[in-house]
């Protein structure tokens, strides 16, 4: 089975977290048997550098480990026009559609992530070539895909496509009664399968990109309120990532005084993420939305419990048996699920935790969307 992926993000500019679950999904595909992936990429450079991008490659191809990104990069002026943009994106994604078919056979099946633009495009292409095409939605905005400016998009998409998203929720109230189902996020649960030691003291571990909304000052202020109590003596918090709020999240610390309970570790790769998880007996999110969120299972897989705010991704796999849910932006109740998580830290179960974090391993989701293009191939 031939499968060409087009997603709207991928990660090969400055940010390289940007999409960075487009790129594993391709590649653990690409390992199953009779699997044959490609990405087909439309890179769409800010307005903020067009000098730059009159120097850039206008097209390129990137061989990935198992599969290759065939990148056409374009102007986004989506600040001037959202219309005109993605008529643009439209044709300049069919002009790169028709150079990937000289040299490679026609795809038995496109899979676009991302309803607009990147969905609308293979919608159109699929009609026309009559290809089947799955489109799964991933963006926190995703919603403003519905809004009135949109819907004559969005509806294309959803008659001509087979929709999913990466938690159940999102499915919720589209406006055309269509086909759809459920295909989450795959993670690569194995390599944070580490044996855990009984760990001293409470130890937190965060992962996400320092971007808004990702509210790690409420996880410093939560934090001030458990040592200024005193009453758990040893506390640490290590935090990995980086992006535009790293200054704001370090001048933050140090007016809360907390430089010594925090560690700013920077990006990691995903090795060096299981080791530190695995340092560490408690991890928290405290998002104002999450379709999905990769680094919670990512925890549950080491083996530890998660607390979150209820930003809706996490919602779907965390219960009373994996950690605690709060309020979003309620730092006084994000310190007490803390603390009474640390308190009952041995009555969490390793292997049940793992298991919610098995159902995203990268077979479990493969087989899911296997499913779904022998279906549409039928």
């Amino acid at each position: 089975m031939k499968v060409l992926v087009i997603p709207a993000w991928y990660p090969n500019g400055d940010d390289g977290l940007m999409g960075i679950y487009h790129k594993e999904f391709c590649e653990a595909l690409g390992a199953r048997d009779n699997i044959d992936v490609n990405m087909l990429f439309i890179e769409r450079q800010r307005l903020i550098a067009p000098i730059k991008f009159l120097f850039m490659k206008k097209k390129e191809v990137i061989k990935e480990k198992n599969y290759n990104v065939f990148i056409t990069r374009m102007l986004n002026v989506e600040r001037i026009s959202k219309k005109w943009q993605l008529k643009r994106y439209v044709k300049i994604m069919e002009k790169a559609f028709k150079d990937y078919l000289r040299d490679n056979p026609k795809p038995d099946v496109i899979h676009a992530q991302v309803t607009l633009p990147s969905g609308y495009a293979a919608a159109l292409i699929g009609e026309k070539y009559n290809i089947p095409v799955v489109v799964t939605e991933h963006a926190t905005y995703y919603k403003d895909f519905f809004k009135e400016e949109n819907i004559k998009y969005t509806e294309y998409v959803l008659k001509h496509c087979y929709f999913t998203a990466v938690s159940k929720y999102m499915l919720e109230g589209l406006p055309l009664d269509v086909k759809c189902s459920h295909l989450p996020n795959l993670v690569d649960v194995d390599i944070f399968k580490i044996p855990r030691k009984k760990i001293e003291g409470l130890r937190i571990a965060k992962v996400c990109a320092f971007r808004k909304g990702k509210k790690v000052e409420d996880l410093l202020e939560a934090l001030k309120i458990i040592v200024d109590e005193g009453k758990i003596k040893d506390v640490k918090l290590t935090i990995v990532g980086d992006g535009y709020l790293d200054s704001f999240y370090k001048e933050k610390c140090r007016e809360l005084g907390l430089n010594k309970y925090v560690d700013f570790v920077g990006r990691k790769t995903k090795k060096e993420i299981a080791e530190i998880l695995n340092k560490n007996n408690m991890f928290v999110i405290t998002s104002t939305n999450e379709t999905f969120c990769i680094p919670g299972i990512e925890a549950l897989a080491s083996g530890m419990p998660v607390v979150s705010t209820k930003c809706f991704g996490p919602e779907e796999y965390i219960d009373d048996k994996c950690g605690k849910l709060v309020e979003i932006s309620d730092v006084k109740a994000l310190a007490l699920a803390i603390k009474e998580v640390y308190q009952n830290i041995d009555n969490y179960d390793i292997n049940y935790l793992r298991e919610v974090a098995d159902r995203y391993s990268a077979k479990n989701v493969t087989d899911m969307a296997i499913k779904i293009y022998e279906e549409l191939i039928k």
